[in-house]
């Protein structure tokens, strides 16, 4: 069964910075609790992943999370050149 979601005039608008921004700290926090539960959960397992793997979701979650924090810089810059731009 194939469900095809309506389209929405949302999805015509290109992304704005602040939504780059909420959806990588989304990822990020994600990446970030996936990471948790394996290195919490993980071993008590009676198969337990690699160890590298719960190190290397850790990791790109703090890729994400740096991603993240430079859009939120980049925000921040912008809304402060376009405020100073209208006085």
């Amino acid at each position: 069964m194939l469900i095809i979601p309506p389209s929405s005039s949302r999805s015509s608008k290109p992304a704005t910075q602040h939504d780059t921004t909420v959806g990588m700290l989304v990822v990020a926090l994600l990446m970030l609790g996936i990471a948790m539960v394996l290195l919490i959960v993980g071993p008590r397992s009676h198969d337990p992943p690699p160890l590298g793997v719960p190190f290397a979701v850790l990791g790109l979650g703090a890729v994400f999370g740096l991603v993240a924090f430079f859009s939120w810089m980049k925000e921040q810059n912008d809304a402060g050149n376009s405020s100073s731009r209208e006085s």
